[in-house]
């Protein structure tokens, strides 16, 4: 396994395929909503698994303390293999090496356990997006 940024964009048409294929495809998710105007000024990170790409997210400053989450996406055939956890933990590592205390997200609501695990508390009501079920959710770093 392993684990790169896309800094140079070399990475971000395997981490957009992954995107696609998780939201686009299994959940729905009309492709304008799930390719949107942060693209530029995230951080795209890419999981290999003996080279080919298996999973991806990405991060965004929100403030000076605090960085956004988003598109956390493991192809079916590699998940409960912890990679969702592997990036989880290395964008924690990343972002705090650049001097952010906090990460928040919006999970869907059937992964709250899962951010729950890793240390995320629930900071919202409900809400809907893209027609899916979502909570936000707080961690420090």
């Amino acid at each position: 396994m392993e684990i790169l940024i896309s800094d140079n964009s070399k990475y971000y048409p395997d981490c957009v395929k992954i995107r696609k294929t998780v939201f686009v495809h299994e959940q729905n998710v009309p492709v304008e909503l799930e390719l949107d105007e942060y693209e530029d000024e995230c951080v795209h990170v890419l999981l290999l698994l003996d080279n080919e790409p298996a999973g991806t997210v990405r991060y965004r400053i929100f403030d000076e303390t605090t960085v956004k989450i988003e598109r956390m996406a493991v192809l079916k055939e590699y998940r409960g293999m912890h990679f969702g956890m592997n990036l989880m933990y290395f964008v924690h590592l990343h972002a705090k090496s650049k001097g952010f205390k906090w990460a928040k997200l919006g999970a869907q609501t059937h992964a709250i356990p899962f951010y729950e695990k890793i240390g995320y508390q629930v900071s919202s009501d409900e809400f809907d997006d893209a027609g899916i079920p979502h909570v936000n959710m707080i961690c420090s770093l």
